[in-house]
C-alpha cells in the first residue's frame, strides 16, 4: 500500500465527521474511486455521516456487488436512507443481493418515510417470548447483529409488547429463571410513523439508551437508539470540519483521488499521529 493510500485511509478512521464533510465538496465520479479502494470498514463509518442524496450518487457508477457490500456495512437505518435516492430498479437489484435476514430489515425501513422514527429504527432486536429461559436470551444476545445489543424485548401474543429485560438483570439472573420474571414494565414506546424531529426531545431519552417502537395495533416493530436518532436528526445540519482542512480539500473538487490522496497526506501530517492500519408524535405508558 502507497505511503498516501495509507495516510488517506488513516484519515478516514481517525477523523470520519472530517473525511465526510471533505468528500461531500469533492465530485462524485471522485469520491466513487476512493470507495472503490477503501476497505469497508473505514469508508462504511463515513458514509453513514454524509447526506444521503449525495451517497446515492457517489454509488451510481459502483457495481451491484460493492454497493451491495456498503450498504450492509452502513447498516439498514444509513442505508435505507440512501436506496430512497436511487432508482426503484436499482434498489431491487440491490435488495436482491443483501442477506435474507438483512434485505428483511432493509424492505421493512423502506416502507416507512425517511423523516419517520420507522425508518430509523433497528428492527433486528432481540424479541423473545415471556417463558423464554434467562440463559436462552443470554444465548440470543451473544449471536445477535443489530446495533442494539443489550436489550431482550419480550412481546405477546400478535407480537404485543409486554416488557423489556436489560443485560445485567440477565447475568444476575439463574439460568432457568424465565423473562416474565425479570422483565420491566415499559414506560416509553416512540409510534413508528412519528416526526423523528418530533421525538428528540422525548422524556425517555433521559432514562434509556433506546426505545421501543409500534405500530398503531401497539404491535412492536423495533427500537431506536438515541445516537441514531441524534445522526437522523442533525444529518441536514452536519457539524463543519476542523478549520483549514475544508477548504484545503475543496480545492481537488474537479481533480481525481490521486490528487485527493496527495493532499489529505498533508492533511493527515497536521493531525495527532494515526495508529498504523493493516494493510489489507411520542406515546408513554403510565409507570
Amino acid at each position: 500500500m502507497a505511503r498516501s493510500e495509507r495516510l488517506s485511509f488513516a484519515f478516514l478512521e481517525s477523523h470520519p465527521a472530517d473525511a465526510a464533510r471533505v468528500l461531500e465538496r469533492l465530485a462524485p465520479q471522485n469520491v466513487s474511486a476512493l470507495l472503490s479502494d477503501a476497505p469497508l470498514r473505514l469508508a462504511a463509518p463515513v458514509l453513514r455521516l454524509m447526506l444521503p442524496p449525495f451517497v446515492a450518487r457517489c454509488l451510481e457508477p459502483l457495481d451491484d456487488e460493492a454497493v451491495s457490500g456498503l450498504l450492509r456495512g452502513m447498516g439498514p437505518q444509513a442505508g435505507v436512507a440512501v436506496l430512497h435516492y436511487l432508482p426503484e430498479a436499482r434498489r431491487h437489484a440491490l435488495l436482491a443481493q443483501l442477506p435474507t435476514g438483512m434485505g428483511m430489515a432493509f424492505r421493512l425501513l423502506l416502507g416507512y418515510p425517511e423523516d419517520t422514527v420507522g425508518a430509523w429504527m433497528d428492527p433486528r432486536v432481540v424479541v423473545l417470548a415471556g417463558d423464554t429461559p434467562a440463559e436462552s436470551a443470554l444465548r440470543r444476545l451473544r449471536e445477535a447483529q443489530g446495533e442494539i445489543d443489550a436489550m431482550v424485548f419480550v412481546v405477546g401474543a400478535g407480537q404485543r409488547l409486554l416488557g423489556q429485560v436489560e443485560l445485567p438483570e440477565l447475568l444476575r439472573a439463574a439460568p432457568d429463571t424465565v423473562l416474565s420474571q425479570l422483565m420491566r414494565k415499559v414506560r416509553f414506546t416512540l409510534p413508528a410513523r412519528a416526526s423523528i424531529h418530533g421525538i428528540a426531545d422525548h422524556a425517555g431519552w433521559d432514562d434509556y439508551q433506546m426505545l421501543p417502537v409500534i405500530e398503531r395495533d401497539d404491535r412492536f416493530v423495533g427500537a431506536l437508539d438515541r445516537g441514531v436518532m441524534a445522526r437522523a436528526v442533525v444529518r441536514d445540519h452536519l457539524v463543519q470540519p476542523q478549520v483549514g482542512l475544508g477548504d484545503m480539500f475543496a480545492n481537488l473538487a474537479g481533480g481525481y483521488w490521486l490528487g485527493v490522496s496527495s493532499l489529505i497526506a498533508l492533511a493527515v501530517e497536521m493531525l495527532p499521529v494515526a495508529a498504523p492500519l493493516p494493510d489489507g408524535d411520542s406515546h408513554e405508558h403510565p409507570s
